[in-house]
């Protein structure tokens, strides 16, 4: 096939856009941005080579519009679905239907895997970017390990798959000491020292590593 040929243009465009949105869901992949990048240029190219009607561009333009406003809006699925709709049009729009009319079947099979990858892609970004970062010592809060030197009120905890300074938070005070081999949690962190909790039954098991005996 030829770069003018309607089929092979709009292959090339939807795989860019794949690209770019596997780019853009993990970024940091240095090949499908620049793969998706090579693909949408040339498919740019070849579309302006077929002459093909600009209501097909406009469609891809409102599509890409609408995947955009998902993101931006949070309202996920229902905008998707519509940029998902113009996509298929958009696709439709560059064939001589009645010269090439079994390339339409593909063009909307096409759209719609590609409508629900970029759906996919929208939901998860946008899902991402809304949880609160949490990096550090951040991290800890909530994490349950092994007391290794009796906590009264200060000690050391294997948590995380170190040795920490921890202490007994103060509403933890009141119940005494915490012995060896018992589970606690962890409270809060300030600087360097841990202040846990004894953890309750049911708690999530101590966390394990090979680098036991690392000390921070």
């Amino acid at each position: 096939m030829e770069l003018s040929d309607p089929t092979l243009v709009f292959l090339l465009i939807t795989v860019g856009l794949v690209g770019l949105g596997v780019e853009a869901l993990t970024p940091g992949g240095i090949f499908p941005g620049l793969v998706g990048a090579i693909a949408l240029v040339l498919g740019v190219i070849g579309y302006a080579d077929i002459d093909a009607p600009g209501v097909g561009a406009g469609f891809l333009l409102v599509s890409i519009a609408f995947f955009i406003a998902a993101a931006a809006l949070k309202r996920y699925r229902p905008l998707s679905a519509a940029g998902t709709g113009f996509l298929v049009l958009s696709g439709i729009f560059m064939f001589d239907r009645g010269s090439d009319p079994t390339s339409i079947a593909g063009v909307v099979i096409g759209g719609l895997v590609l409508g629900g990858f970029m759906m996919f892609v929208v939901e998860r970004a946008g899902t991402a970017r809304s949880r609160p970062v949490r990096t550090g010592w951040e991290e800890l809060i909530g994490m349950t390990g092994e007391v290794r030197n009796t906590l009264n009120p200060t000690g050391q905890v294997f948590i995380d798959g170190g040795l920490w300074k921890a202490e007994l938070a103060p509403s933890a005070t009141a119940d005494g000491a915490i012995g060896v081999g018992e589970s606690v949690r962890v409270e809060s962190v300030r600087g360097l020292t841990l202040f846990v909790v004894r953890a309750m039954p049911g708690s999530p098991p101590v966390q394990e590593s090979d680098t036991e005996g690392v000390t921070r």
